[in-house]
């Protein structure tokens, strides 16, 4: 039995039961108590359109990207780091730490803003297809939902709201889901498939997000992600990506304005397709030469 508990699938798992009792539940108690929505359920605040509703789904977004993502990919470090520091036998071992320059953590930044076009017409081109289908429509019409609730977040009005929409779906998310899926989730899986670990890390971040609107998006960007880290062995290098990546899709959600991430429109072919292609395939091939 005590061996069971020294797998870090297990330890992985416990966390995050442990995490979601304490941090999403008494911390969602006590934030709804303090909007004025105590004895609501999360669905039932969801259902109420004034301002405080949309900061308490606010709230219990950040609250659940700590507890399922954050405080678990957290906890696998300091499990790892207590294990090496007391010479103890560790079941997942560290990527291997090649030397990492500045031009090639320069390279790794700029991969995912130089894929936004692309994928940008590749998600479009995937709703295009989506919408020929029954089975498509349908979960069209489902996402659109959901993306209609994260657009209520991205635009409440006052400069406080703004700060904590950055902190929960720029800092929160980014460095939570890196943590998770690479730090933890990617670094598990290598110690038992190698390399391949790439690929599946990357599906798992993209059934993570239950968006099949964006998949095609997540799909590529989590590919990119996971074979930064997989190639740098620095966990840094993904992390700071994503956060620079998320940076940009809120901006750019902000200038396109209410409406455009909850309904897609299919993007054009146009030269700037064509130049993200290039210029992400440019940088691919030099990172791999390193």
């Amino acid at each position: 039995m005590g061996n069971i508990f020294k797998s870090d699938f297990v330890f992985l798992g416990l966390v995050i039961i442990a995490s979601l009792l304490f941090v999403s539940g008494l911390g969602s108690s006590a934030i709804m108590g303090l909007l004025g929505y105590s004895g609501l359920s999360l669905a039932e605040v969801m259902a109420r359109t004034e301002l405080n509703a949309s900061r308490a789904i606010l709230a219990q977004q950040g609250l659940g990207s700590l507890a399922i993502f954050l405080i678990p990919g957290v906890a696998m470090l300091q499990r790892w780091a207590y294990q090496e520091a007391r010479e103890l036998p560790v079941e997942s071992p560290v990527l291997d730490r090649p030397q990492w320059p500045l031009k090639q953590t320069i390279l790794a930044w700029a991969l995912l803003p130089a894929l936004l076009p692309l994928l940008e017409w590749l998600t479009g081109r995937w709703v295009l297809f989506l919408e020929t289908t029954a089975w498509g429509a349908k979960a069209i019409a489902r996402s659109e939902e959901q993306a209609t609730l994260v657009e209520r977040l991205l635009f409440l009005p006052h400069w406080g709201d703004q700060v904590l929409v950055v902190v929960v779906f720029v800092l929160i998310a980014a460095v939570g889901e890196e943590l998770f899926f690479r730090g933890a989730l990617q670094r598990i899986i290598r110690s038992r498939m190698g390399a391949s670990s790439v690929f599946a890390s990357a599906a798992l971040f993209a059934a993570f997000h239950f968006d099949l609107l964006h998949l095609p998006f997540l799909v590529i960007a989590g590919l990119a992600l996971a074979w930064l880290f997989e190639l740098s062995g620095r966990l840094w290098v993904p992390l700071v990506a994503h956060v620079i990546h998320n940076a940009l899709t809120y901006l750019q959600a902000l200038e396109s304005g209410p409406g455009s991430y909850a309904h897609i429109s299919p993007v054009p072919f146009t030269g700037m397709v064509v130049a993200s292609a290039l210029a992400s395939v440019a940088i691919f091939m030099v990172l791999r030469r390193k």
